[in-house]
């Protein structure tokens, strides 16, 4: 009975989906537009846009597609700007997909006739006043804290020579206001991927962009901002050194660490060098996804070199348990909070979402554990941002807020 059931539900899905005829293959943050993906071109006459009074002064932009289905839920989810209060999208009826974009503030919405498979809305203008500049140049002026002091002076010590607007951008000061800080006192431990003999990728080839080094010097970033804001921080490597990955997460195991977060940055071949980009965080588990798998063969090359079937099929048995449910919270927790960080000043950042893979890095750790893929080296434009030291700077500080917030959201929950 349950079989027939179940066939008829299947089937009553598929005749909705039919019946709808167009879907919403994807949806994209591009610019300061939101950019909608559909399978089929868009008739004017399925689309209706009307306004609502949100709660505390908010503006809902409702936008109802006819004869349209959305692919899913989550890739709307997973958007973030900063001037928005959510997007949400669902069913509305059988043939409707409504999406609705809520304003923190009302503003100027424009919203272009549909071309072809893409349809486009503005979003709120997020650009900088030159009055914040007046103020960051009186807070200059005050007596610096110890956190700041401590801030600055790392900064000094670096290798790369960060220059006075890296500093400013490195001070816990504007990251103060959208932090939450967790009661306890957390241990963290940062993996910079590769090292050594290991370079990771190379940025078209050229050895001048490695990925050991980028990662070092984004990892180094993570740890001041995670200091500033009271969490015992430790490394895996703070030199240019090869480390084994089975040593990473057993290096976690013995400090007893609270959370393990190992910084990569990817690449693809030359096909699609010029169109892969865009910021990750994957968590460990077994994953269907062709892409998933493509980047975890990547990054597990150093271990899988000689087609070792054995190491292959031992992946798959560590990966059950209850961190695995916490390790998927902290990396939404990092990814939401990297994009919204750099997308106050690199609105163009693509955001490829939370995954899971089978990363051989995060085998064995005791406690929650991600590996964010901070952009693609091999991108041009990205590459570029990478090896930045206020792009460097811009994604730590993500990080460390991130994880911040992933503790004390849950201090509740690990009690």
């Amino acid at each position: 009975m349950f079989r027939y059931l179940y066939s008829f539900l299947l089937l009553f899905i598929f005749a909705t989906t039919l019946q709808a005829g167009n879907m919403i293959k994807d949806v994209e943050i591009v610019g300061n537009r939101l950019v909608l993906s559909f399978t089929k071109a868009i008739k004017i006459a399925d689309l209706k846009q009307f306004t609502l009074k949100g709660k505390g002064g908010s503006a809902r932009y409702v936008f109802d597609f006819k004869n349209t289905t959305p692919r899913d839920t989550y890739m709307i989810k997973k958007l973030s700007h900063r001037a928005i209060k959510s997007f949400r999208m669902s069913r509305f009826d059988r043939s409707t997909t409504r999406l609705v974009v809520e304003a923190k503030k009302p503003y100027k919405m424009r919203h272009k006739k549909p071309s072809l498979k893409k349809y486009s809305i503005t979003l709120p203008s997020t650009r900088v006043k030159s009055k914040r500049a007046t103020k960051r140049a009186v807070s200059e002026t005050k007596p610096k804290s110890p956190v700041d002091l401590f801030i600055s002076l790392f900064g000094k010590n670096e290798r790369s020579g960060a220059n006075k607007s890296t500093k400013s951008a490195s001070s816990p000061r504007i990251m103060s206001g959208a932090v939450k800080r967790p009661k306890k006192r957390y241990t963290i431990v940062v993996d910079p991927g590769h090292g050594g003999k290991d370079s990771g990728a190379l940025g078209t080839g050229n050895r001048k962009y490695m990925e050991k080094a980028v990662v070092l010097k984004i990892a180094k970033r993570v740890r001041a901002h995670l200091k500033a804001l009271g969490f015992k921080v430790y490394m895996t490597r703070s030199s240019n050194r090869f480390v084994k990955l089975s040593s990473r997460t057993k290096f976690a195991n013995r400090k007893g660490a609270d959370a393990f977060v190992s910084i990569h940055a990817n690449a693809v071949g030359k096909k699609k060098r010029n169109i892969k980009h865009g910021i990750e965080t994957y968590y460990l588990q077994t994953s269907r996804s062709a892409r998933s798998k493509r980047v975890a063969a990547m990054e597990n090359s150093v271990v899988l070199r000689k087609k070792d079937r054995i190491s292959k099929n031992v992946i798959p048995n560590l990966m059950t348990g209850p961190k695995i449910v916490m390790s998927n919270k902290l990396a939404i927790d990092v990814q939401r909070s990297v994009l919204e960080n750099l997308h106050q000043r690199y609105p163009t950042v693509k955001d490829n979402g939370v995954r899971p893979a089978p990363f051989w890095v995060l085998v064995g750790a005791q406690m929650p554990s991600v590996l964010v893929e901070t952009g693609y080296i091999t991108h041009p434009a990205e590459r570029k941002r990478l090896f930045s030291p206020r792009y460097q700077d811009l994604i730590a500080k993500g990080i460390a807020r991130g994880i911040s917030n992933y503790f004390a959201n849950r201090e509740k929950e690990m009690e």
